[in-house]
């Protein structure tokens, strides 16, 4: 009977529409939403660096880098003599130099950026 399916399709509209209402009341973040938000944050340091000539090099500091805790990803360019590193811990500017200069490149300078993820 096309009337029993008219009324299955509005029916069917109706719970996904309800659902979704239902859906905007649920806190994804939890009672500690505004810890994790804060979490979101991260800090992006960009390492002027002196040495590095090719490829290689570029592969060496990143492996460097990117293998201290807190570093989330890094990356390394020679032709700018320059790396930028995303930190989602506290990790140091001292541990980075040390992991960079322990290669034999030198570390210039370091600017530090808090911005948001997302």
């Amino acid at each position: 009977n096309p009337m029993l399916g008219a009324a299955a399709m509005s029916l069917s509209s109706f719970c996904v529409v309800t659902n979704a209402l239902r859906l905007n009341l649920y806190n994804i973040y939890g009672v500690n939403g505004k810890e994790r938000m804060e979490k979101s944050k991260m800090t992006e340091i960009v390492m002027n660096i002196e040495g590095m000539m090719c490829a290689h090099c570029e592969n060496t500091v990143k492996k460097a880098l990117e293998g201290i805790d807190g570093v989330e990803s890094a990356i390394v360019s020679h032709e700018k003599n320059q790396a930028v590193v995303r930190l989602t811990g506290n990790v140091s500017e001292n541990v980075l130099t040390e992991a960079v200069e322990a290669k034999d490149y030198h570390v210039i300078k370091l600017t530090a950026n808090t911005r948001e993820n997302g």
